[in-house]
């Protein structure tokens, strides 16, 4: 949030703030923003409890993901999706793309 702000105005939600294995609270936050861009910071990162919990990671890291894609589509925002190195190892010196492989 802090390194966006010298970029314009932003609009940052907590868990406290946005439930994202709750649809609804997706579409409520976005239509009420209606940001140019979207960037997505959030994850189900626990790996041991997501194994122990796949519908609980699911609705973090997978169906939430869908509703902010149709939402930033309806609202004609950008969407960024930003990983750690949860996702990819980092050794890449080019950025990384959808045809990526993850590490897990």
């Amino acid at each position: 949030m802090h390194a966006l702000a010298p970029l314009g105005e932003v609009i940052a939600f907590d868990r406290g703030g946005l439930d994202l294995a709750v649809p609804d609270q997706i579409v409520r936050a976005v239509r009420s923003v209606r940001p140019d861009v979207l960037v997505n910071a959030a994850a189900y990162t626990a790996v041991d409890l997501a194994e122990g919990e796949p519908d609980a990671a699911h609705a973090v890291n997978a169906a939430a993901v869908a509703v902010m894609a149709e939402e930033a589509k309806r609202v004609q925002a950008l969407l960024i999706p930003f990983f750690d190195r949860l996702c990819f190892d980092g050794v890449k010196d080019t950025p990384y793309v959808e045809e990526d492989r993850p590490i897990h």
